[in-house]
């Protein structure tokens, strides 16, 4: 059972406003602010030098590993440490040999994060995107298999599609590109802490991690897992001294994920990523919190139909977002609007929807400010 008074309480954030932006930013716990807020008063006081200070730092980094881990069911030698899910993405779209000709398979509704870097690669390598439109699809899985190709090299989808929050059938659509011979990245920006998450039943080769987001951990923080027998599917995109061990015979490449880490990750901001973990896993862990905020989720979407002129988007495999259009209001006007009454929500480029991400900090008052303020709307 969650005790969502005593989780708002060590978060001043959602009682100062409706906190329903999870999705971009997750609210800070008590637990970040002091472990960061110690971490820099450490330094401060006796300096980043030293033998000791190497030593706790690499232990810091070791133990964000090892909660990332926790996270999504891996040990830490299978995670790689970045600075946001776009480092993620980064590392293996640039880790792959790409030769003129090779396609890319992804979904309609994929982020910028995903979009741009492959819009690069295919001006400098000569790839070429292949757009499936899997969100509204009624069978998404199938429409990858269809779109394969002998030059599909990757196929890059999100976990969760981040404007309606349709949760993908991944374990199925890593059968079916693993059966092809292409590698398989997924985009779980809107994964770990949004949904459980379990990386061994799902069969992909590489997923991100987002520390901003619903793992309520600070900017700056995310993470690569790295399928063990993936690790040399890719190159390190960017070689250098995080990727390399020391041995008796010199530097070498790292034979875990580590050998793919983009650079440092600022330690202050692994240390409030590991305790948001551990506050997580202190308050419930990720599936009673996750069902916390299902609930609720699902008595938001029965509340807004009392809102006349709201149309939800409705999903197969739903996830704690909820997505509407008013009719007749342009999102970004809806967005600004409830944002005047105190209420954060996103409104998404492309659609005309707005997404209300819902967490195990919401409450029922917090539904029924939100109904209120759009049924004046």
């Amino acid at each position: 059972m969650v005790d969502t008074a005593a989780i708002r309480s060590q978060m001043p954030s959602v009682e100062n406003a409706v906190y329903f932006n999870t999705g971009t930013f997750g609210p800070f716990p008590l637990a970040v602010r002091d472990a960061m807020t110690a971490h820099v008063e450490g330094v401060w006081q006796v300096g980043r030098i030293g033998d000791a200070r190497y030593a706790e730092q690499s232990a810091i980094e070791a133990g964000t590993r090892a909660a990332l881990g926790r996270v999504v069911n891996a040990p830490a030698s299978e995670i790689a440490l970045g600075h946001c899910t776009s480092d993620g993405l980064n590392l293996v779209v640039g880790g792959i040999d790409w030769q003129p000709g090779d396609q890319v398979v992804i979904g309609d509704f994929e982020h910028p994060g995903l979009t741009v870097p492959l819009q690069v690669m295919g001006e400098r390598r000569g790839i070429e995107v292949i757009i499936v439109p899997i969100t509204y699809a009624e069978d998404p899985a199938q429409l990858i298999a269809d779109a394969l190709t002998p030059r599909t090299k990757l196929v890059a989808l999100s976990h969760v599609i981040w404007t309606t929050g349709r949760i993908m059938p991944i374990p199925r659509m890593s059968e079916i590109v693993a059966a092809h011979g292409a590698v398989f990245l997924v985009d779980a920006a809107q994964g770990p802490g949004c949904i459980p998450v379990d990386v061994q039943t799902l069969g992909c080769d590489f997923y991100t991690i987002s520390g901003q987001k619903w793992l309520c951990g600070p900017s700056g923080t995310g993470g690569l897992w790295v399928n063990p027998h993936s690790l040399d599917r890719i190159a390190p995109a960017f070689p250098g001294y995080p990727t390399m061990e020391k041995t008796p015979a010199g530097p070498r490449m790292w034979g875990s994920a580590r050998r793919f880490e983009p650079g440092t990750v600022t330690h202050t901001a692994l240390v409030g990523l590991t305790a948001a973990i551990e506050w997580r896993e202190s308050v419930g862990g990720y599936d009673a919190t996750h069902a916390a905020a299902m609930d609720l989720a699902g008595h938001l979407r029965e509340r807004l139909v009392e809102v006349p002129k709201a149309v939800v988007s409705d999903v197969d495999a739903p996830s704690p977002f909820v997505a509407f259009e008013l009719t007749g209001m342009p999102a970004p006007v809806v967005v600004r609007k409830l944002e005047d009454q105190g209420i954060i929500a996103r409104s998404l480029p492309g659609t005309d929807l707005t997404r209300v991400a819902v967490g195990c900090w919401n409450n029922e008052s917090d539904i029924d400010r939100l109904v209120t303020a759009l049924s004046a709307l």
